[in-house]
């Protein structure tokens, strides 16, 4: 099924893609693009400080005992490797996966069930804080006058739907209930020998589980830290449009950072959001009075600051793997 379904989704990201490109005048978009010049660098730049707040984020997904020991550039490098992959591999968003689990296991000795637990952990926390960045934003859609009650009520709905689904997802994580569905599984089905995939992934839930339990002050630094991610992006929004000659105010730009970061959540299942994020963006701008042909202009610097750091990502990665660091205790 995963055969068809992607080259199938990607087909729906070129058609949304085209769909923008026909909706506004590319030659304006072309003349706004050249206005950015050294903007272009300062973009790229900005955007490492959001890739380093996320390390951070993630560096506190690991228990106590692992985040005292993992370094944070070793960190940050091995998530741009690992997020290079999941940006140019048919897998999508877990691509990367499988590559940042085998180096954390290079570098720090760490199991690949340690790796996984703090990856799934990372991506909640990611994504907990997510919901707290885009609340004020939506606060102040809600506000804002000559917006469209539609799209006032499209965007509300979005998010409470988003917000529900990853609350969810979080008490699951929480109360161990796939460990649960696991066990029913085996009592009516029971199978010898045992099936060390499932068995595996009984021992993985519980690490999940317990880290939630036992370690609270890191989950709550882990959301602290990738909510700054977020805030980072909305610097890098400021940046591209003074570079493209626009003065947008605050409210405005927490209000297009963040119903970008939810139309890109709820398009994770196109590689690279591709079509999704060019549309979303000409709609969000037009949808503030804003000139369509700009909100295209914002998703090519973005694409072209993405097409700079998959680079680097596969410059970081020509050097793995890494040479080993301290061996941290390996969990069962």
């Amino acid at each position: 099924m995963a055969r068809f379904l992607k080259p199938l989704f990607l087909v729906l990201g070129l058609a949304l893609f085209i769909w923008a490109m026909r909706s506004v005048d590319v030659t304006e978009v072309s003349s706004l693009l050249r206005r950015m010049g050294i903007g272009f660098a300062l973009v790229i730049l900005t955007y490492g400080l959001v890739a380093w707040f996320d390390a951070i984020s993630w560096k506190y997904a690991f228990k106590s005992e692992e985040a005292e020991t993992i370094h944070p550039i070793a960190l940050w490098r091995i998530r741009t490797i690992g997020e290079t992959f999941n940006a140019i591999t048919p897998l999508g968003s877990i691509g990367g996966e499988p590559i940042k689990a085998h180096l954390l296991k290079e570098k720090y000795g760490l199991t690949y069930k340690q790796g996984a637990a703090s990856q799934v952990v990372a991506r909640t926390t990611l994504t907990v804080s997510l919901i707290l960045f885009m609340i004020p934003g939506i606060v102040f859609l809600l506000m804002g006058n000559g917006i469209s009650e539609t799209f006032k009520i499209s965007s509300l709905t979005g998010m409470i739907t988003f917000s529900i689904l990853i609350f969810l997802f979080l008490l699951f994580q929480i109360t161990g209930t796939l460990s649960r569905i696991i066990h029913g599984f085996n009592r009516l089905f029971p199978r010898q020998p045992p099936r060390p995939s499932l068995e595996h992934l009984v021992a993985l839930c519980g690490m999940m589980s317990g880290y939630y339990r036992q370690h609270r002050g890191l989950f709550l630094k882990s959301v602290a830290f990738a909510f700054l991610g977020w805030v980072a992006g909305v610097l890098e929004l400021y940046l591209t449009l003074y570079f493209l000659g626009i003065s947008v105010d605050f409210k405005e730009l927490w209000i297009i950072e963040s119903l970008l970061q939810l139309i890109r959540a709820g398009s994770f299942f196109i590689p690279l959001s591709l079509g999704a994020q060019e549309g979303g963006l000409i709609l969000i701008f037009t949808s503030l009075g804003m000139a369509g042909p700009l909100g295209l202009a914002v998703s090519f610097v973005r694409r072209i600051r993405e097409l700079v750091w998959i680079a680097l990502g596969l410059l970081l990665g020509w050097g793995t793997p890494f040479k080993p660091s301290k061996v941290l205790p390996k969990d069962s």
